[in-house]
């Protein structure tokens, strides 16, 4: 089974119904609530039920997340009711492929990484692209071999976070392999079925990782977690995933020459401005997030946003002028290190020669 994470965007959703009927479709949350977001508007309250309401991994739970929306907002239930649970509510997914991603990441992660070939001609990005890959496969097989456990490394922090909130809870036997999951505070219980890797809260059969009710009912059999995660997260099938490489070419003078009409490229017109590489950002979002700025601090009246220059105060800070005094000396410090250092490289080569 195939699983695509699909960008909400204007009748692609159609034709991948159409293309891929027995394909599971996801929604990116993200793009999701930024639909939701320019209909509705913003706001912590309704963000928070609508992640709640995805991130729910049985129905009880997302019913009550969309009934505190429902009472907050009717319109916005209305909206979010129009698509199909099993799109973006992780209760509804199917547990075939073990992973409730809900993002788009890894699509916006490729796109960033061949930025800087994207603007190429076909074939040097295809080229820049089957490089980056080879060399990629490589790296992540050799990575493997630090790998101290036979879990992969993230899958490995998840299955510590649940044991880190497994001890709030209490398990009772009922029989065999099943029991019966309380928290001590809230009473909330769970039914964990450890011969069938079940919990009632769907997280087990959903991620392949034994969740915190499991982990509690596994520590009362004494039990290792670690030996119930799907094998899909052991190291040898992470090293099968990248077994396969990318196979190297020779440069383009000696690829063969084939008998075909030369290939011109598209007619282009440059709009007016600078290309954009980058992607679109919302309204909402920060223009200069990812960005390094530098933040100047004027050394005579001490206050940030301009320098000595274009500061047009009449008085003198003393605290301002005393860090001056010690930014001067620090960096007379640094070159005096740094021709030191020249010297006595000097120095021991001459004495070896």
């Amino acid at each position: 089974m195939l699983r695509l994470v699909v960008i909400v965007w204007q009748g692609l959703m159609a034709v991948f119904d159409e293309l891929f009927e027995s394909v599971e479709h996801r929604l990116c949350l993200r793009h999701l609530y930024a639909n939701f977001k320019k209909k509705f508007g913003g706001g912590t309250l309704i963000r928070d039920l609508m992640m709640g309401a995805a991130k729910a991994t049985y129905i009880q739970e997302w019913e009550a997340k969309m009934k505190e929306l429902k009472a907050i907002n009717h319109g916005a239930w209305e909206w979010v009711m129009k698509f199909p649970t099993k799109s973006w509510c992780k209760h509804a997914f199917s547990f075939y492929p073990k992973c409730d991603v809900l993002m788009n990441n890894i699509s916006e992660a490729f796109n960033s990484t061949i930025l800087v070939a994207r603007d190429k001609p076909v074939l040097t990005m295809c080229e820049w692209i089957r490089s980056y890959l080879m060399n990629r496969n490589s790296t992540l097989r050799q990575k493997v071999d630090r790998w101290q456990q036979d879990i992969c490394p993230k899958p490995r922090y998840r299955l510590d976070m649940e044991v880190a909130k497994s001890g709030s809870w209490t398990p009772i036997w009922s029989k065999d392999e099943i029991f019966q999951v309380v928290h001590v505070h809230t009473k909330q219980a769970f039914i964990v079925d450890i011969a069938r890797r079940m919990c009632t809260c769907n997280f087990w059969e959903l991620v392949g990782i034994p969740c915190r009710h499991a982990v509690a009912a596994l520590r009362y059999r004494m039990q290792r977690p670690d030996e119930f995660v799907d094998e899909c997260y052991s190291k040898q099938r992470y090293i099968d995933c990248y077994d396969n490489n990318v196979s190297p070419i020779n440069g383009e003078d000696m690829w063969p020459e084939v008998e075909v009409d030369e290939m011109l490229p598209p007619s282009y017109k440059r709009g007016p401005g600078r290309p954009k590489k980058l992607r679109r950002r919302e309204p909402d979002e920060d223009p200069n997030k990812g960005r390094t700025t530098t933040c100047y601090r004027c050394t005579k009246c001490g206050k940030n946003g301009h320098n000595t220059r274009s500061c047009l105060s009449q008085v003198t800070n003393p605290e301002a002028a005393k860090r001056k005094v010690i930014i001067i000396l620090v960096f007379i410090y640094h070159i005096c290190i740094i021709y030191l250092f020249i010297y006595l490289n000097n120095f021991f080569i001459t004495e070896k020669a």
